[in-house]
């Protein structure tokens, strides 16, 4: 908040927690005055970069239809004493319509979805980085250790298996950009391997995706997804189609 100088940018921050939400808004209000514009609950079956420990990633305890009504919990006091509305959006695995419809009605006021619309003409990342998403199968998804020393979920390629194995990619690091890095012992810099996949070259580096990557068929305009998303939410709401 110390940034924002008058700006109208909205700040969001992300939490796997209700705790992690009722402590950050608590440090703001005590420290800046102010509080969040909102929040995002990111669960377990994100991809990228997981604010879990390895073992909770599949227990059912901190699952994403868990910790949203945590996260709406933790901060209703919040929104109670100050009057101001702080929306809880919910992200990590969330893929169709049903899914928006269920996050709806356990609270959040939004939801967030990155995995659908990778696979999509007007995303911005290369073909090759879209296409690993279509070829990828249920058995790809990997949970990997990340240099950043958190696990991370990506589609399992040449260069993962070669990092696993043991084999480091020889680098410098360019960016210095978070201090739980240990360049000296890390295997390779993710900031290019992410770069690297972004631009296509994945033998260079690896595709973050979410745990349903893998369900994945085509690249589609973003309006034919959005259409498809506003079906199946009606079907749910009707008491229709699939649950998820």
């Amino acid at each position: 908040p110390e940034f924002l100088a008058g700006s109208k940018t909205k700040l969001v921050p992300i939490v796997s927690s209700g705790r992690a939400a009722a402590l950050l808004a608590k440090r703001w209000l005590d420290k800046y005055g102010y509080l969040p514009d909102g929040f995002v609950v990111e669960g377990p079956m994100a991809g990228g970069h997981l604010g879990f420990k390895p073992e909770q990633l599949d227990d059912p305890a901190f699952a994403l239809e868990k910790l949203v009504p945590e996260v709406v919990a933790s901060v209703r006091p919040f929104e109670e004493s100050s009057g101001k509305k702080i929306p809880v959006i919910a992200g990590g695995g969330i893929y169709t319509g049903a899914d928006i419809k269920k996050f709806l009605d356990l609270g959040a006021s939004g939801v967030q979805m990155a995995t659908r619309f990778v696979a999509t003409e007007e995303c911005d990342a290369d073909p090759a980085f879209k296409q690993a998403y279509v070829d990828a199968q249920a058995g790809d998804l990997r949970i990997i250790k990340s240099p950043v020393g958190m696990p991370g979920r990506a589609i399992g390629n040449a260069f993962v298996q070669d990092v696993e194995e043991g084999r480091k990619k020889p680098f410098a690091c360019p960016y210095h950009c978070i201090v739980t890095c240990q360049v000296d012992k890390a295997p390779y810099c993710i900031s290019l391997a992410l770069l690297n996949a972004q631009k296509g070259r994945l033998d260079k580096g690896f595709a973050f995706a979410g745990s349903n990557a893998y369900r994945t068929e085509k690249i589609v305009p973003v309006q034919a997804l959005v259409d498809e998303l506003s079906r199946e939410f009606a079907e749910a709401q009707e008491g229709k189609g699939p649950k998820s």
